[in-house]
């Protein structure tokens, strides 16, 4: 049976109370500019609300000599642009505005455990006498920056007033060197290894924990519906946030968009703490006193250093930490707000504590993805919404758990309006050298098998974007991401859910790559990361590959699609010692490639290019291996760009070519207008650009657009005998001649690229092939190239 209100008089008098708590959502849509909010506008607004909270608003702005800001999120990645202009004070400035002089002022480091670790530096500052009072504020108005930036609209956020900084900076890195280089980034890349993770321990396949996520989500959207402070105060079924749709769209593996956080919020709180001596003295009645019975604080290792990327060890360590601390178990806990950024925060901190969410809620705003996620700033807002609760129901407790980074960093809180009458600081030592101390796996930079125990695959635009994996080995654990653009390899590792398989790595430059189970050209092996390249035929001819646009009822027209197939062949096909020469020709005997899917561009179907370009080819520069065009028909736009970033033309005698693109408001934008210039003249190029006149492969042979003109039919046999002819020679000499040419190309200036062939030839003089050519020669037989 809990105890009743303890008079004051009993409570020690140094104990820190919080007094005052004030939150100000703002819903902007643009049509009024001059009611756009700022951030220092919602801030402001909430101070001035949690000092009017108090009851005593000019006694308690008075006295406040510690004034807190947390950081937002623009000044929370360094190099960001501040499109509307920068506070460069944000502490001073509210204090200022709040006319409140010759306080501390503090911004914060980032990281959503901020608000709650504040809190707990403001209560140890109160109780020890450092701090009368302390003001904790901070706001996000990411939702008016983007409609702003959207329709045009010039903002000024750059109002700042004068006074002393303790700027905190950034704090420690998040993420490790290792981390970023091999495929971690951005939260919604990081967070879907520890969601992956637990779906594994949990034995669910990936529907079925995006049923359990979105039955989580449908309890917390439902406590943001009802709350006036939410940004998106609409409840959401398990139904709808478990399925795909325009609206609910796929973000990253398992996550669809309502699924994470949602930062375009107009949100701002703030936090007020005294003393109980202070408060009697100002006149701030009992019943608006919230006590901090017990508090945590652990920060965890890296991410790929963590020992259970299905667990998250600070978490439980805080948690269990706090209540230990408050005197209290998770059974005494009426309350919680346990952050929510993604659902496997939520899942792993419930675990911890033994609480179904389904009997009792887990949140008292609605979570970040309904309520909002302003930034750094969220569980400022808890702990307002949970001090309102507490209040009107004195002889409850609640429980704050704030998380920053990657389950980085854990601030834990249990409140109550019951008094506590020994308040005493907490010590988290215990707790982080059992973290510092705990065994990290050994982080692997090498080739090897591995064994995936989590992966993921972001989304841009509805298409695959970024990917990589999480594996063991005996040696320990390997970070290995996915080549930017394969889209291929990030279907099949999305198609194949790998976690528990054996995947292979390979290390190029110092960054581990997955490396899918079928090599280019070769039939699938039927298991593993198969891929599935559409619209194009990709086969292996000894040392040659052969590469064929295969969409014959539309010309072969391509769009973003087989780019992106393409790009990730082009780019097996430079990585692969044991291939030497490529051919690419056209399905069918009416086209090569008649260019861009004009009707795909009519229908606003997906756009998106790859880096290397159309194709994959026409702007792969510093490319080392030949790839020969066997022009089998049309080469229109695209089509002839295509066969003018090749390094060698075979033409049937009835093929044409044409950059036709002026005819229909375009230009040759992938290189056709410069390449051509520099192939063939700038008057010969000129009458072909600007006229799009269509040229036969007599005129093509004439001006130099070809190598050769054959019959009709039998280019790719040419260009078969071709390929041959070249794998006679060394292939490790014609990638040192193809480099030379590019450094050539790459400056235009012969005497730089003249001083380039020292390094070059110095490694081609270390291969094996400079070797073997040499001692053949002497020994009068015909060389056995390696390709190395």
């Amino acid at each position: 049976m809990k105890q009743p209100p303890i008079a004051p008089l009993q409570i020690m008098p140094s104990t820190p109370i919080l007094v005052g708590v004030g939150q100000k959502t703002a819903h902007w849509d643009g049509t009024q500019p001059e009611d756009a909010p700022s951030p220092q506008d919602l801030q402001y607004a909430a101070a001035l609300a949690a000092l009017a909270d108090s009851g005593q608003r000019e006694a308690l702005a008075a006295v406040i000599d510690e004034v807190f800001v947390i950081r937002c999120n623009l000044d929370s990645v360094e190099g960001t642009t501040h499109p509307f202009g920068r506070c460069a004070n944000p502490p001073a400035t509210l204090a200022r505005s709040l006319g409140i002089s010759g306080a501390r002022h503090v911004y914060s480091v980032v990281g959503g455990d901020q608000p709650q670790a504040l809190v707990n530096e403001a209560a140890e500052a109160i109780h020890s006498g450092q701090a009368r009072a302390v003001l904790i504020a901070g706001a996000e108005a990411t939702g008016a920056m983007k409609v702003a930036l959207k329709n045009r609209i010039k903002l000024d956020w750059s109002k700042s007033l004068e006074g002393p900084l303790e700027d905190r900076g950034l704090g420690s890195r998040l993420l490790s060197d290792y981390e970023i280089k091999n495929g971690l980034g951005a939260p919604t890349q990081t967070y879907p290894a520890f969601e992956n993770a637990l779906r594994a321990r949990l034995g669910l396949n990936v529907e079925a924990h995006r049923q359990l996520m979105s039955e989580l989500w449908e309890t917390f959207s439902k406590v943001a519906a009802d709350n006036p402070h939410a940004q998106f105060p609409q409840a959401r079924s398990a139904a709808f946030l478990a399925t795909e749709s325009r609206e609910n769209y796929k973000v990253a593996d398992p996550y669809l968009k309502w699924h994470v956080a949602q930062d375009a919020v107009n949100q701002g709180a703030a936090v007020i703490l005294t003393s109980v001596a202070n408060a009697i003295a100002m006149g701030i009645p009992p019943e608006n006193w919230v006590f901090l019975h017990g508090y945590s604080a652990a920060k965890d290792k890296p991410v790929t250093e963590r020992h259970d990327l299905s667990r998250s060890q600070a978490i439980e360590l805080a948690l269990s930490s706090a209540l230990a601390s408050s005197g209290r178990s998770p059974a005494d806990i009426d309350l919680f707000d346990l952050y929510s950024c993604f659902p496997c925060a939520v899942l792993l901190a419930t675990e911890s504590l033994g609480l179904d969410w389904r009997e009792k809620e887990a949140t008292v705003t609605g979570g970040l993805p309904f309520f909002g996620g302003p930034g750094n700033s969220y569980s400022l807002h808890a702990i307002a919404t949970m001090t309102e609760r507490l209040r009107k129901a004195p002889d409850t407790f609640g429980l704050i758990l704030a998380n920053g980074g990657f389950l980085s960093k854990e601030a834990v809180g249990v409140y109550s309006a019951t008094p506590t009458t020994n308040w005493a600081p907490c010590s988290n030592a215990d707790i982080q050298n059992q973290i510092d101390t705990t065994p990290a796996p050994s982080l692997l930079s090498t080739s090897c098998d591995a064994v995936v125990e989590t992966f993921t695959i972001t989304y841009r635009k509805g298409q695959p974007s970024r990917g990589y994996v999480i594996a063991r080995t005996d040696q320990g654990r390997i970070l290995a991401r996915v080549h930017t653009g394969h889209r291929a390899t990030l279907t099949a590792l999305s198609d194949s859910d790998p976690i528990g398989t054996k995947v292979s790595i390979v290390n190029r430059d110092g960054v581990n790559y997955l490396r899918p189970d079928d090599a280019i050209g070769f039939p699938p092996s039927g298991t593993g990361l198969a891929r599935r390249f559409d619209d194009i035929l990709v086969e292996r001819r000894g040392p040659v590959l052969e590469v064929t646009l295969n969409r014959p009822e539309r010309m072969n027209a391509l769009h973003s699609a087989v780019h992106f197939a393409l790009h990730e062949v082009w780019d097996e096909y430079e990585a692969d010692p044991d291939l030497w020469v490529a051919i690419i020709t056209g399905a069918g005997d009416r086209a090569f490639c008649s260019g861009n899917d004009l009707k795909v561009t009519a229908k606003g179907g997906d756009m998106s290019i790859p880096p290397s370009g159309f194709a994959g080819l026409c702007n792969r520069f510093g490319r080392t291996k030949p790839v020969i065009a066997a022009v089998n028909g049309v080469a229109m736009g695209g089509g002839l760009e295509i066969a003018l970033a090749c390094d060698l033309v075979m033409a049937d005698t009835d093929a044409t070519f044409a950059l036709p693109e002026v005819k229909v408001g375009l230009f040759a934008a992938a290189g056709g207008v410069h390449r051509l210039t520099q192939q063939i003249g700038r008057k010969a190029a000129m009458d072909l650009i600007i006229t799009g006149r269509t040229i036969n492969s007599n005129e093509a042979a004439a001006l130099g657009i070809i190598n050769e003109q054959v019959p009709s039919g039998t280019c790719l046999e040419r260009a078969r005998e071709l390929a041959a002819t070249i794998t006679l020679n060394s292939p490790t000499a014609i990638r040192a001649s193809l480099e030379a040419i590019n450094q050539l190309e790459a400056t235009g200036l012969l005497k730089t690229a003249l001083e380039a062939n020292g390094k070059i030839f110095g490694r081609l003089m270390r291969t094996r092939d400079f070797k073997e050519g040499v001692t053949a020669f002497a020994e009068k037989r015909k060389p056995e190239w390696r390709g190395a």
